[in-house]
């Protein structure tokens, strides 16, 4: 974690807050980050151990010497393109306080309409088996366990990186006991788990970037994020093709799955579940961008596609 202190007293020669914010402001402005303002005033926050919102009261304030050269540091590192969220070391979901670690997928604002359609239709008063397929950080495993008192959580991941944070995680928010993190592939991980049949959701955010499309990825992404968190064969779906032709293995008869997607994938996506004789009721939710983000379907379910905005 960074260096936190305080702006305390003034120092010969110190910059205030305000002008230390846009030098590094100008430096990641020319370095093509997209956020600069922001990205400069939440690293600010994490080396001055202030919320962002304080920032504006004391911008006349003067920050100390050691505070600056941290903050210097931080951002020059931004500036090369590390992502934010592996600079501070953690990132924020579903109003709860995820770790992150480089080489780990970093969990994305859209991934909460995942939970948030498995929360919509989960009894809360009932016992529920969630399959997280492809845990990494552990923000869905993690945010289902803590917001469903009765649920029995297994999630897989094939990176020991990814299982180690993630189980650290579900600790941070006293629900490892809940959680069963498992290694390996899509469906090998629930082997021999006697789960088969009894499933009432199958959750995953899987890789669906096209093998293609890898390199010409932002520099966050395609230089620090893991290419196997990401990228799923040439048209970005092989993974999708494997956990569809399963699910009715493994789900209740009125179970649901529940699979986040890529911009355009929704309409292939859906056809794939409506191929397997046993899913149907296919419902595309969008996102804040008008994008369909995430599919739902359901074991058993009519044959029929909605489309729901958030």
């Amino acid at each position: 974690m960074p260096h936190r202190s305080t702006p305390l007293s003034p120092q010969k020669g110190s910059k205030s807050l305000q002008e230390a914010l846009l030098e590094a402001t100008q430096l990641l402005e020319k370095a093509g980050v997209d956020s600069p303002r922001l990205d400069a005033e939440v690293l600010l926050s994490e080396v001055l151990s202030l919320p962002r919102h304080q920032l504006y009261a004391r911008l006349n304030e003067p920050i100390d010497t050691a505070s600056h050269r941290t903050f210097r540091r931080l951002v020059k590192k931004r500036a090369a393109r590390v992502p934010l969220q592996y600079i501070i070391g953690h990132v924020e979901f579903m109003s709860m306080d995820f770790l992150t670690e480089e080489g780990v997928f970093i969990p994305r604002p859209e991934t909460e309409l995942v939970v948030e359609a498995v929360l919509q239709r989960a009894e809360l008063t009932q016992s529920t088996i969630i399959m997280d397929i492809g845990a990494g950080s552990g923000n869905i495993a993690v945010s289902l366990a803590v917001n469903l008192p009765h649920a029995e959580v297994y999630a897989s991941d094939t990176s020991k990186k990814a299982l180690r944070l993630a189980r650290f995680n579900a600790q941070r928010y006293l629900v490892e006991d809940k959680i069963s993190f498992l290694k390996g592939p899509l469906y090998a991980a629930f082997q021999g788990l006697g789960l088969e049949g009894r499933v009432d959701f199958i959750a995953s955010n899987p890789p669906y970037v096209p093998e293609g499309e890898w390199k010409g990825l932002q520099p966050e992404v395609r230089d620090h994020e893991s290419p196997e968190a990401l990228v799923a064969g040439k048209d970005g779906m092989d993974c999708y093709r494997d956990i569809i032709k399963g699910a009715s293995l493994w789900l209740r008869p009125g179970g649901w799955l529940v699979l986040e997607l890529g911009e355009g994938q929704a309409a292939p996506i859906s056809g794939l579940i409506l191929k397997e004789e046993n899913l149907g009721g296919v419902e595309a939710i969008k996102d804040l961008q008008d994008i369909e983000r995430v599919i739902v379907a359901r074991r058993g379910g009519g044959i029929r596609l909605r489309r729901a905005e958030r």
